[in-house]
């Protein structure tokens, strides 16, 4: 039997709008041991709310060194700050976040599955994929 372990996160992250003004978005980090690689972010601003899925290993790359080569884009900033872009074909969303905080998520998902150690679950994929 497969035991499923969550971890997740509540933070709030800076929203850059195009004419550079700044506005606090709040976000939520969901880990999930069923889905190893996988990151699911939620932004959520006033009455809108918008859910990314984000390779685990792209967001710790992301802390040393730019990364991500499609939609999804991180790379460190100044000081603690790291710069998330998310594109779609009709915009381009630019966030800053912090290191720190984006650290401390991912120290706990490697706590709860190890890098190298992620499996997948294949019968409860095709669960999933036919239920």
């Amino acid at each position: 039997m497969f035991n499923e372990t969550r971890v997740g996160t509540a933070t709030v992250v800076e929203f850059i709008r195009p004419d550079g003004s700044v506005e606090p978005m709040n976000v939520d980090f969901q880990y999930r041991s069923d889905d190893p690689h996988a990151v699911t972010m939620r932004f959520q601003a006033r009455d809108q709310e918008s859910t990314w899925l984000v390779g685990r290993e792209l967001l710790a790359d992301g802390l040393l060194s730019p990364t991500g080569l499609g939609d999804v884009r991180l790379r460190p900033g100044d000081g603690d700050v790291l710069v998330l872009e998310l594109l779609t074909e009709d915009s381009h969303a630019v966030f800053h976040l912090s290191a720190a905080e984006l650290q401390r998520f991912l120290d706990s998902t490697y706590a709860a599955v190890p890098a190298g150690r992620e499996v997948l679950d294949f019968e409860l994929l095709m669960k999933d994929l036919l239920g």
